[in-house]
């Protein structure tokens, strides 16, 4: 003991020394079917002893471990598994690759109801799985409650979440401290609440990163995602939020506390016959959306996006979304709602009624300030309470306006935006650097123009 004490004090201070005890190695262990081991050897740490029950191997890994769970098999679980140590957990494909599609954990629900993973410790991983079929009756994470850590490169499909509590999570739900979800589908999960992908409570900042999020269904509302009151916030970068319904009360896509980066948020639809606002997002005090495509979401008033509090929007592309009261694109509601908007299309939004088809600011409460900075949007701000710079009511020129909206060539949103220090080294949502080495200057909305042509080089 006395000899591992010196050795981590040594390379706290970035010394070395040959000593004749060695560290101590982290431990691997290994679970197969029962049909591919009919008697499991403890201590399981080579496939010839693998065990064939996961929470029995969870229970014994400590710090650094990792299990291995080998794929073509589908493993029932009779209760959730709690990872409280910085192991991982993860699946074992050809060659050691991680196999989600062919490693399935099925929670069996409704036959039981029990959640697949709880995970509260921090560098506790979950990796490489398919979950269905997991369901907890607290609304917090059908499939997985995330207290501290990461899941990456899961299917988390079909789980669901029952409750009148408002805590969200059909899919995974997160609180307490912080980690995130990366490289994740998340897909036909269900909450009676908030939440039906994913419902985040308390806690951050979380991160979600690199994920696809579809068809969910939530009975209130964040159907997508719920990010209602972290205490640090979510940051949500390159994902795919689609697809998604919710019965009422908005945010169908995304009920947004942080902010939300280089993501395509579309077809999100909330009941347009029933009050609710933000088909796409629904934004809370502080909130910024950036570089995001916002695209044919449905809602009963802001189509697109409608914020409550101020937020910032900058160099999205707000477009064909649809509001059956109105404001399709974008609505500022309440008392002291502002938006700080720059860089922005909002276009060709719909509304059935007459109030303004692309945005909006509520008839009540109008007393703080929004502003809208070399934007592309009709008609021209007439709002008493906001103010515009270097407006554009042209046509921005997409490339169709139905499927695909980078810009043309003889777009007049480009190089008409503001440069902004974010800038320098940010990746449009398409992934083009957004201030190239030529023009300098940004262009308004979501999708930088990339000119065709070679690009020579001499000596």
């Amino acid at each position: 003991m006395k000899t591992q004490y010196l050795q981590r004090m040594l390379i706290g201070l970035g010394l070395t020394m040959a000593l004749a005890v060695p560290w101590a190695s982290a431990t691997n262990y290994y679970v197969v079917t029962s049909s591919q081991q009919p008697s499991p050897t403890p201590p399981w740490t080579n496939w010839g002893w693998a065990h064939t029950n996961l929470i029995e191997v969870v229970a014994v890994a400590r710090d650094n471990d990792t299990v291995y769970v080998t794929n073509n098999a589908t493993y029932w679980l009779t209760n959730q598994i709690t990872v409280s140590y910085a192991i991982t957990v993860r699946s074992w494909g050809p060659g050691g690759i991680l196999d989600p599609t062919n490693t399935i954990l099925d929670g069996n629900y409704p036959n039981t109801t029990n959640r697949h993973f709880t995970l509260n410790k921090y560098g506790a991983t979950v990796a490489g799985f398919t979950l269905t079929k997991g369901c907890d009756n607290w609304a917090r994470g059908g499939s997985i409650l995330l207290q501290n850590g990461i899941v990456t490169n899961c299917t988390i499909v079909s789980n669901y979440a029952f409750a009148a509590y408002p805590y969200g999570g059909g899919g995974v739900h997160m609180q307490d401290s912080s980690g995130g979800v990366w490289n994740c589908t998340i897909s036909g999960n269900t909450s009676s609440n908030a939440g039906g992908g994913i419902g985040i409570n308390s806690g951050g900042p979380w991160r979600i990163a690199n994920c696809l999020i579809s068809g969910n269904s939530a009975g209130v509302q964040g159907c997508g995602i719920w990010s209602s009151s972290p205490t640090a916030g979510t940051v949500i970068s390159n994902c795919w939020v689609v697809s998604n319904y919710v019965g009422g009360n908005g945010g169908a896509g995304i009920y947004l506390k942080g902010e939300c980066h280089n993501s395509f948020i579309m077809g999100n639809t909330c009941n347009p016959a029933v009050w609710g606002e933000g088909g796409g997002v629904r934004a809370q005090n502080g909130s910024l959306v950036r570089n995001c495509l916002i695209a044919n979401n449905i809602c009963y008033a802001g189509g697109g996006i409608a914020t409550y509090d101020t937020m910032s929007i900058q160099n999205c592309t707000i477009v064909s979304n649809y509001a059956s009261s109105g404001y399709g694109g974008l609505f500022i509601s309440r008392t002291n709602a502002a938006a700080k908007v720059e860089n922005t299309i909002i276009w060709g939004n719909r509304t059935d009624t007459g109030t303004s088809s692309n945005w909006g600011i509520s008839a009540w409460g109008d007393y703080a300030m929004s502003t809208f900075t070399n934007c592309c949007t009709s008609p021209n701000i007439v709002y008493t309470f906001a103010t515009e710079v270097n407006t554009i009511t042209n046509d921005p020129r997409f490339v169709n306006n139905a499927t695909d909206f980078r810009l043309q060539s003889s777009s007049p949103c480009i190089n008409a935006g503001v440069n902004r220090a974010w800038m320098e080294n940010a990746l449009d949502v398409y992934g083009n650097r957004r201030i190239d080495n030529f023009r300098r200057t940004v262009d308004i909305g979501a999708y930088e123009y990339l000119s065709k042509g070679t690009v020579f080089g001499f000596q």
